[in-house]
């Protein structure tokens, strides 16, 4: 945090008809001028307290002079108020949007954590001799067995097993356990 008071621009307006506008912006821009250096350091100190940050500070500061400048309340007369609830709205909604962007960032560094994991040698190992051991138990047993074994398996319905082995949808149930008590004997 710089102890000397940094210089910020003044936003400037430019004026949509200046021959109707010229009086008003000079006066309402020195009004704002006057406003813009009475309350500039509170405000920012007051935004600096509540997020920690003095860079998001200024910047949540000119937003709310921004404010201000674009749209001022209906009693000038009293703007500290005003600009002070302007910037603590500012920077409260600065606060939840760091804390969804952390929540956000959190999950998917675990999520990548959990497809970087590294695998388990020894797990890898079984799996595999698993693996082995289920494709010997489905070599060994009667080729349909194995076919209906693998096609409920993978999902299909007992109307999608008989139409695919091409047998009565009311066998497949009797098929079916005859060929786990198939595999189950190979298997061991």
């Amino acid at each position: 945090m710089s102890s000397t008071r940094r210089q910020t621009p003044i936003p400037r307006r430019r004026a949509v008809n200046p021959d109707f506008e010229s009086e008003v912006e000079t006066d309402s821009h020195a009004a704002f001028e006057s406003i813009f250096e009475q309350h500039w350091e509170p405000i920012c100190r007051a935004l600096y307290r509540l997020l920690g940050d003095w860079d998001e500070a200024e910047d949540l500061a000119l937003e709310t002079f921004l404010q201000f400048y674009r749209r001022p309340p209906a009693d000038r007369s009293s703007p500290a108020g005003w600009l002070y609830r302007v910037a603590t709205n500012l920077g409260f909604n600065a606060l939840r949007a760091r804390k969804r962007r952390q929540r956000y960032e959190q999950q998917a560094g675990e999520q990548v954590m959990q497809a970087a994991a590294p695998a388990d040698p020894a797990a890898d190992v079984e799996r595999g001799e698993d693996r082995a051991r289920v494709r010997q138990a489905l070599q060994s047993i009667k080729p349909r067995s194995a076919r209906i074994l693998l096609l409920r398996y993978s999902g299909l319905a007992y109307a999608e097993i008989a139409a695919a082995l091409e047998i009565a949808p009311g066998s497949v149930g009797t098929l079916l356990a005859r060929a786990e008590r198939e595999f189950e004997e190979a298997f061991r």
